[in-house]
């Protein structure tokens, strides 16, 4: 029997994954995956910029300058 993309994803496909013991159809855990991925990529973006001293404010500015329209 096929599966459908909706479907969860056996465990033995992700266990290397984060979290790969939730069950989620393959579309959710790829959204997440993304997410994650661009949430991570937005905190070294920061973190690169920011000084070791930087503040509540630096961090605002920061992610205000990289947001999107």
């Amino acid at each position: 029997m096929a599966t459908s993309a909706k479907d969860p994803i056996p465990g033995p496909q992700v266990a290397d994954e984060p979290a790969a013991y939730l069950d989620m159809p393959r579309e959710r855990r790829a959204l997440a995956n993304a997410h994650a991925a661009t949430l991570s990529q937005t905190a070294g973006r920061v973190a690169l910029e920011l000084p070791m001293s930087a503040d509540v404010d630096d961090f605002r500015r920061v992610l205000a300058a990289g947001a999107k329209p």
